[in-house]
C-alpha cells in the first residue's frame, strides 16, 4: 500500500502522485486534463451574451460574466478529481493526502470531497505546482509524508 498520495491540480490540469516510502520521490500515478476550464466564454455556452446600453452614454456593450463560467467548470473538475481521491481512499490506496493546488481549486476540492477523505488530508500548499517537476512539487511537502 502506498503512504500517501499527493495531488497538483490547477482549474484545468492536475497530476496525481504517490510517495512509497515516509521522506521518498514521488512518482506520478496519473495526469488529468480538464479542457473545459481552457475554453472561452463563448464557447463554454451556446447563446451569444446579450446587449446592453451603457447607463451613462450611447455606447453597448455585451454583458455576460465568462469568469463565472470558469469558476463553474473548476468546480466541475474538483468534483471529477473527488472521484478519483474517494475511489483511492475506498480502495485502500493511501493512507494520507497532500493537496499542491492554487487557491481556488483548493477550496473546491475541500467542497467535492466526502467527509472520509477530507479526513485523510495531511497538508495544503496553496500554489499552482501543475508544470513543475517532481522533485521540485517534493521540496514544497513536508520532510516526513
Amino acid at each position: 500500500m502506498a503512504h500517501a498520495w499527493v495531488l497538483v491540480a490547477n482549474q484545468s490540469e492536475a497530476r496525481l502522485f504517490e510517495a512509497e516510502k515516509r521522506s521518498g520521490e514521488l512518482h506520478e500515478l496519473e495526469s488529468m486534463i480538464y479542457p473545459q476550464s481552457r475554453m472561452s466564454g463563448r464557447d463554454l455556452i451556446s447563446d451569444a451574451p446579450g446587449r446592453t446600453f451603457d447607463s451613462g452614454g450611447q455606447g453597448r456593450h455585451a454583458m455576460g460574466n465568462t469568469e463565472q463560467l470558469h469558476r463553474l467548470s473548476g468546480r466541475k473538475f474538483a468534483r471529477e478529481l473527488a472521484q478519483t481521491l474517494e475511489r483511492g481512499r475506498t480502495q485502500g490506496l493511501y493512507e494520507k493526502l497532500y493537496i499542491v493546488a492554487e487557491p481556488q481549486m483548493v477550496g473546491n476540492l475541500r467542497e467535492a470531497l466526502k467527509p472520509p477523505t477530507r479526513a485523510a488530508i495531511a497538508g495544503e500548499t496553496g500554489k499552482n505546482l501543475v508544470n513543475q517537476a517532481p522533485g521540485e512539487i517534493r521540496a514544497q511537502l513536508p520532510r516526513w509524508l
